[in-house]
């Protein structure tokens, strides 16, 4: 190829460098009272200077320009509550509640009031049990119905069950409405995963599908299992027909899910993913094969959007109708030199944002840290990072204005690893921190103030 020869992939003129690419512009399991454990604080290392190669955007919409502020404050200045709490906030279907859950299946809703975390009734309760490797695993689940929004939890351990039943000491259950072209009444979806250090974690992958009914109590498969087969335990692969929130909020009948059903594991524990697709009936077609993350995002022409190594780095792509296509392409290591949440995609090098689904990006003003976590508020004018700066104990919070190109860096005086940071509203972020006694402690920061 060419140098800087331009390639239209999917819409996107996107330009390549042939011979210089960089040219241009974690979880625990449910405890009952208060939880003390070890925590292991992951400290990344400190990113040097052209260790990561990054893409050159063509997009027009990239913000820029000199930065309005550089004073750095505690804080406690932007902190709106800081509460010591049982058990972690999780979030819900309902933007503004969260709950929590024990391990003798109580289930807590709180709802955000403009400062702090108010705890707010369930609507009501519903008693399952689902069939799962040959097992009946009974659950009551805490549910709250609002506006046409259900959303609910329930949880089965064997410490706390009348009858535990064999094979499975835990198991997680969510219900919640099933994607609009399924949607049927008196029928919702029912979900669950056996994995209890993946409780508190806002990327929950859930390994069972089911439709509910919610009249009689019975369960048929939503997802395919067709040839599953069972692991060393006698359970059912959990990795035979995987899913996130992501895919679920799918507009149309193209439901993308994620298999592992044609691997063994590796050497290292991992273990290769395709992407196979629910399309309106009961045979899934297997769409990708040997995706980098449990990432497929629905689009509203029925395609979806994914995550594909390359031998220089890795693309997003887009798959439609049988094909795939890049949408941009990325030279550096997905999950050390860029890192995803939600729909977004950081440069740990330069700060710089790029949105899955499109050519847009936003390029960050005084960006100087090691983020171990980020997120963009919902109308997408704030980005919140935090990190460190020169060492572990350095411990910063960084908020960037998307209008105003502002800026303000925050200092942390809790060195313990943060969790889960999150946007409440459009304009504040909550997080979780572990004191030295165990104890977690949730901070509710207001970055309406950086202007």
């Amino acid at each position: 190829m060419d140098k800087n020869e331009k390639t239209k992939t999917d819409g996107v003129s996107v330009e390549k460098d042939a011979q210089n690419p960089n040219t241009g512009n974690e979880k625990k399991a449910p405890t009952k009272g208060k939880t003390v454990f070890t925590v292991i604080v992951a400290v990344l290392a400190l990113l040097m200077l052209g260790g990561a190669l990054y893409l050159k955007s063509t997009a027009d919409n990239s913000s820029s320009g000199a930065a309005k502020s550089e004073e750095t404050a505690n804080i406690s200045t932007i902190t709106l509550s800081q509460k010591e709490i049982q058990i972690p906030y999780m979030k819900t279907d309902i933007s503004s509640v969260v709950y929590t859950v024990d391990v003798a299946g109580n289930v807590q809703f709180y709802e955000f009031k403009g400062k702090s975390y108010d705890p707010i009734n369930p609507t009501g309760t519903m008693d399952v049990t689902v069939s799962l490797s040959g097992q009946q695993i009974p659950a009551k689940i805490y549910y709250i119905e609002r506006d046409g929004v259900l959303t609910g939890y329930g949880v089965y351990t064997s410490q706390s069950a009348q009858t535990p039943v064999y094979i499975y000491d835990f198991v997680m259950f969510r219900v919640a409405n099933l994607p609009a072209a399924y949607a049927a009444d008196g029928k919702c979806l029912l979900l669950l995963h056996t994995d209890a250090q993946n409780v508190y974690t806002d990327n929950v992958v859930w390994e069972e599908a089911y439709i509910l009914n919610r009249n009689d109590g019975t369960s048929t498969r939503f997802l395919n299992e067709n040839n599953r087969t069972v692991n060393i335990s006698g359970a059912v692969r959990p990795d035979f027909c995987m899913i996130t929130d992501t895919e679920l909020k799918s507009t149309t009948s193209v439901i993308p899910f994620f298999s592992s059903r044609n691997y063994e594991e590796q050497e290292d524990g991992s273990t290769p993913k395709d992407i196979y697709i629910k399309n309106g009936n009961n045979k899934d077609v297997d769409a990708v094969t040997d995706v980098l993350d449990t990432y497929a995002k629905p689009t509203s022409d029925g395609g979806f959007v994914y995550i594909k190594e390359t031998d220089n780095g890795f693309n997003t792509m887009k798959y439609l109708n049988g094909q795939s296509s890049v949408i941009n392409m990325f030279y550096g290591t997905y999950g050390s030199s860029y890192v995803r949440n939600g729909d977004w995609i950081l440069s740990k090098e330069d700060g710089r944002l790029f949105n899955t689904e499109d050519n847009t990006v936003i390029e960050t003003v005084g960006y100087k840290m090691n983020p171990l976590l980020f997120t963009v508020s919902p109308d997408g004018k704030y980005v919140v990072m935090l990190g460190t700066v020169t060492n572990a104990m350095d411990y910063r919070m960084y908020v960037f204005n998307t209008e105003t190109k502002g800026y303000k860096v925050y200092t942390e005086s809790n060195y313990a690893a943060h969790y889960n940071l999150r946007f409440s509203s459009n304009d504040t972020v909550t997080f979780y921190t572990i004191d030295a006694n165990g104890a977690y402690i949730n901070v509710v920061a207001d970055v309406s103030k950086v202007k």
